[in-house]
């Protein structure tokens, strides 16, 4: 059974409760200076917003106004 939590390398100081964009794997280890570590997973960016056709699914500056 898989833990309901992963643990990654944070490389663009992500805060709590942000919605991030996650890699695994080797591309984990392509941000300068995790080339050689032990990486498997690593938060590359910050989510702004998520849209859908039926309208706003997410949104930072609502959620941290």
């Amino acid at each position: 059974m898989l833990p309901d939590y992963e643990v990654a390398a944070d490389v663009v100081g992500a805060g709590p409760g942000e919605w991030v964009l996650v890699t695994r794997g080797s591309a984990a280890r392509q941000h300068d200076g995790y080339g050689q570590r032990p990486v498997d997973a690593a938060i590359v960016a910050i989510v702004d917003t998520v849209s859908l056709d039926s309208g706003s699914l997410y949104d930072k500056r609502e959620d941290f106004s």
